[in-house]
Protein backbone atom coordinates (compact mmCIF):
# COMPACT_ATOMS: atom_id res chain seq x y z
CA UNK A 1 0.00 0.00 0.00
CA UNK A 2 0.79 3.73 -0.34
CA UNK A 3 0.51 6.84 0.95
CA UNK A 4 -1.98 8.90 -0.67
CA UNK A 5 -0.39 12.32 -0.44
CA UNK A 6 3.75 11.14 -0.74
CA UNK A 7 2.87 7.63 -2.34
CA UNK A 8 5.29 6.15 -0.68
CA UNK A 9 5.65 3.33 1.48
CA UNK A 10 3.62 3.03 4.81
CA UNK A 11 4.91 2.51 8.05
CA UNK A 12 3.51 0.84 11.70
CA UNK A 13 1.44 4.08 11.81
CA UNK A 14 -0.98 4.86 8.92
CA UNK A 15 -4.50 6.74 8.71
CA UNK A 16 -6.78 4.51 6.57
CA UNK A 17 -10.09 5.51 5.36
CA UNK A 18 -12.33 4.90 1.92
CA UNK A 19 -9.58 2.35 1.10
CA UNK A 20 -6.77 4.85 1.27
CA UNK A 21 -3.87 5.32 3.76
CA UNK A 22 -1.71 8.19 4.76
CA UNK A 23 1.61 7.58 6.38
CA UNK A 24 2.77 9.23 9.97
CA UNK A 25 4.98 11.42 8.36
CA UNK A 26 2.29 13.07 5.95
CA UNK A 27 -0.38 13.10 9.04
CA UNK A 28 2.50 14.82 11.17
CA UNK A 29 3.02 17.03 8.30
CA UNK A 30 -1.00 18.21 7.72
CA UNK A 31 -1.04 18.75 11.12
CA UNK A 32 1.66 21.65 10.84
CA UNK A 33 1.01 23.15 7.23
CA UNK A 34 -0.20 26.58 6.45
CA UNK A 35 -1.49 27.97 3.37
CA UNK A 36 0.93 30.36 2.31
CA UNK A 37 3.91 27.08 2.39
CA UNK A 38 4.55 25.52 -1.10
CA UNK A 39 3.65 22.05 -0.46
CA UNK A 40 -0.08 22.91 0.82
CA UNK A 41 -1.10 22.70 -2.84
CA UNK A 42 0.09 19.03 -3.25
CA UNK A 43 -1.75 17.93 -0.15
CA UNK A 44 -5.09 19.71 -1.17
CA UNK A 45 -4.82 18.44 -4.73
CA UNK A 46 -4.35 14.80 -3.10
CA UNK A 47 -7.60 15.62 -0.86
CA UNK A 48 -9.29 16.74 -3.65
CA UNK A 49 -8.69 13.64 -5.82
CA UNK A 50 -9.91 11.53 -3.37
CA UNK A 51 -13.00 13.57 -2.43
CA UNK A 52 -13.94 13.34 -6.61
CA UNK A 53 -13.34 9.58 -6.93
CA UNK A 54 -15.37 8.98 -3.98
CA UNK A 55 -18.06 11.29 -5.15
CA UNK A 56 -17.59 9.57 -8.75
CA UNK A 57 -18.03 6.10 -7.74
CA UNK A 58 -21.01 7.39 -5.29
CA UNK A 59 -22.50 8.49 -8.13
CA UNK A 60 -21.85 5.90 -10.64
CA UNK A 61 -22.94 3.11 -8.14
CA UNK A 62 -25.37 5.15 -6.79
CA UNK A 63 -24.65 4.21 -3.52
CA UNK A 64 -27.14 4.26 -0.46
CA UNK A 65 -26.18 6.24 2.73
CA UNK A 66 -23.77 3.80 4.93
CA UNK A 67 -22.80 1.90 1.56
CA UNK A 68 -19.34 1.21 0.99
CA UNK A 69 -17.39 1.36 -1.97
Amino acid sequence: MECLVCRGGIGDSALEFWGVTICQRCQDRLMDLTVDQPEYESYLSAMRDLWQKRFQAARDRRLKDGDSL
